[in-house]
């Protein structure tokens, strides 16, 4: 067993640094901490996508600090919870997946993390292992734990009978689930952004009620802006871990300037001295840029590397505040059936590109100016045009570039 550090300043630092709630509360998990026992935490993370993002990094950034002080730290795939789906903030029931495309989703993730943690030091589980085992008389004795009144106490499910909106049986059973994930594994610590708390309480009943144990609940702080809102897929500015360093960097430089401080103490390894010197700097009149810069360059430093952050920046620096072009511009090739007589459609040339979602999308870039090729403004959707043999130049708004050319 590897020797469990006991640094009193070290241990208040990472049960304050970013986190919101302790349960049962803060003093006695410092207490346990503090006994230079090992103990077994985890986060769960259902794979309902194939890249994990920045909300993540801030579950997996805190377990490793527990992993530092010699702790057994467990990184749960969520394989039979991502079938059900999470209604944590769902004002829709979730689509459900299959068995295979969560498998899929999964595959890259031990990939995306190695920059965060030490993959080779940490245990990954799967809570398909048990979960799938579970028979029907086992599924009814679990749910006598728990009430119909508890599950409908939850605000996203009183706002959708509010609505009229349905409410499925399986979504009262994923708190049930992931409730079942701490008693199966036996951990003594569950992580997960606040978000979650429902759930993670959930498994602190559950664990007294079956094992008579205490489980103990950190819930870290969301990445959001004073009047709640999450930074996230919905408001389009959500950070990938397979992102690119400048994309990371362009998304945090859009964010607003309210949430710079919360994402410092979040986000990167700042020290709380400089969190809060930058604090009482933008108080003070200091040009929230200049903040969102620092904190952009710590993030991308983060998960790629200092010259990753540096390259991002210079390239940030030039595009947006140079006004001139990116370095280095990502090569596009588009498929030579897609081309009729040696042409094709300006909408169809961006959406193969991948700078758009849609015709709809690219005929209102175009009404707004948004769109150009080879720096030349495009006025009309009806344009046709060919690719020349050093491809074309395309440009969505000030930051969106490509050069596409023909296989």
């Amino acid at each position: 067993m590897p020797k469990i550090i006991t640094d009193e300043k070290l241990v208040d630092e990472i049960l304050s640094r970013g986190v919101e709630n302790i349960y049962p509360d803060k003093e006695s998990l410092k207490k346990m901490l503090m006994s230079g026992k090992q103990i077994k935490l985890y986060c769960g993370f259902d794979p309902t996508a194939e890249a994990l993002h920045i909300g993540h990094g801030v579950q997996i950034r805190k377990l490793e600090q527990f992993r530092k002080l010699g702790h057994e730290v467990i990184f749960l795939y969520g394989g039979f919870t991502a079938m059900v789906g999470d209604p944590t903030d769902k004002a829709q029931a979730r689509k459900t997946l299959t068995a295979l495309q969560v498998k899929k989703n999964a595959m890259g993730w031990k990939s995306q993390i190695k920059n965060i943690t030490d993959t080779k030091k940490i245990i990954f589980k799967n809570n398909y292992s048990w979960l799938s085992k579970l028979k029907f008389t086992d599924v009814l004795e679990l749910t006598a734990y728990f009430t119909a009144q508890q599950m409908l106490a939850r605000d996203m499910f009183k706002k959708r009978i509010e609505e009229g909106k349905d409410l499925y049986l399986n979504e009262f059973m994923y708190p049930l689930m992931q409730a079942y994930d701490s008693v199966a594994m036996d951990v003594d610590l569950e992580i997960g952004g606040n978000d979650q708390m429902f759930n993670m309480l959930a498994g602190r009943t559950l664990m007294k009620k079956m094992k008579g144990k205490e489980k103990f609940v950190l819930t870290t702080k969301l990445l959001e802006d004073p009047t709640g809102k999450k930074m996230g897929k919905s408001e389009g500015n959500a950070i990938s871990l397979t992102d690119s360093a400048e994309d990371m960097f362009g998304k945090i430089m859009s964010w607003p300037d309210t949430i710079i401080s919360v994402a410092m103490e979040i986000l990167t390894d700042m020290t709380m001295d400089e969190v809060r010197k930058w604090e009482k700097d933008m108080v003070g009149g200091a040009n929230p840029r200049d903040g969102k810069m620092k904190l952009a360059y710590e993030v991308v430093k983060i998960y790629l590397g200092e010259a990753g952050a540096k390259k991002a920046e210079n390239n940030f620096v030039r595009v947006f505040q140079d006004k001139q072009k990116p370095l280095e511009v990502p090569e596009i090739k588009i498929p030579a059936d897609k081309f009729q007589n040696g042409e094709i459609g300006v909408l169809d040339l961006f959406v193969e590109a991948g700078l758009a979602q849609s015709n709809g999308e690219m005929r209102r870039l175009i009404k707004e100016g948004a769109i150009r090729i080879d720096d030349k403004l495009i006025s009309q959707d009806s344009l046709r045009v060919s690719v020349p043999e050093n491809g074309l130049l395309l440009q969505k708004g000030k930051k969106m570039f490509a050069r596409v050319v023909t296989k």
